[in-house]
C-alpha cells in the first residue's frame, strides 16, 4: 500500500487531524515498510566494516571499484553476486574480531604479517579471497587457542 493512502486511512480512523502527528506517523510507516524491505542493510555492513579498512581495501577484497564501496555505503547500489559474498565474509571477520580486540586492534591485526598464517597479512589472502584460514586463526582467537 502506498505510504499516503495508510497514512490518510490511518489517521482518519484514529482521529489524528493533526498535521504534526500526521508527519510523525508518515515518517514512522516508512521507516517500518524500509526496515521491512531490509534498505539500508548493506550500508549498515560497510559503515560497520570500515572501522577497519578503508573503502579502497574493501573494494580490493570486493573485487569493486572504490566508487562502487561508497555507493553501497550510501545506499544507493547493493552488492551482487561475489561482491555480495566477499563483504559477507568481511563482515562476519570483523565483527568476530572485535569480539578479541578493539576496532585499532582489528586493524593491526588485518594489516600485519601473522605467525599463524605463515607471515602473510590477513588482508593479502582476503584480497585474494583465501578467507578460510583467516576465520580458521579468528574462531582460534575467539576460543583462547591462538
Amino acid at each position: 500500500p502506498d505510504v499516503r493512502e495508510l497514512v490518510s486511512q490511518t489517521t482518519q480512523d484514529a482521529g489524528l487531524f493533526n498535521p504534526i502527528s500526521k508527519v510523525i506517523f508518515t515518517m514512522m510507516i516508512t521507516m517500518t515498510q524500509q526496515a521491512q524491505a531490509g534498505e539500508g542493510v548493506y550500508a549498515r555492513l560497510v559503515d560497520e566494516v570500515r572501522d577497519a579498512l578503508t573503502a579502497r581495501e574493501l573494494a580490493e577484497v570486493a573485487g569493486v571499484g572504490e566508487r562502487q564501496v561508497h555507493y553501497w555505503s550510501a545506499g544507493t547500489s547493493r552488492p551482487r553476486g561475489r561482491a555480495r559474498d566477499r563483504l559477507l565474509e568481511v563482515h562476519y571477520l570483523v565483527g568476530n574480531l572485535l569480539d578479541v580486540y578493539s576496532p585499532e586492534g582489528v586493524e593491526v591485526f588485518l594489516h600485519g604479517r601473522n605467525r599463524e598464517l605463515g607471515g602473510r597479512r590477513p588482508l593479502d589472502l582476503m584480497r585474494r579471497g583465501e578467507f578460510e584460514p583467516v576465520a580458521e586463526l579468528v574462531e582460534r582467537l575467539r576460543a583462547g587457542a591462538a
